[in-house]
């Protein structure tokens, strides 16, 4: 799940950042490089964290 959500985002932010609108302007285009830039370092995060819920041991689960 989170490697799908990693790789989901990674193309959006592709997009975004690849994309240019002349109706946009070139601040409305910035904006939209920024954004895509922040999606792929949100994916980047997220592949790389390591904690995933389903491999707590019981342990770890009890508080």
């Amino acid at each position: 799940m989170k490697f799908m959500r990693a790789v989901l985002l990674i193309i959006f932010g592709s997009i975004l950042v690849g994309l240019t609108s002349n109706s946009l302007g070139a601040i409305g285009n910035n904006i939209m490089h920024l954004a895509g830039i922040g999606c792929l370092i949100a994916a980047i995060f997220i592949a790389k964290s390591k904690n995933d819920t389903k491999r707590r041991t019981k342990k770890e689960c009890d508080v």
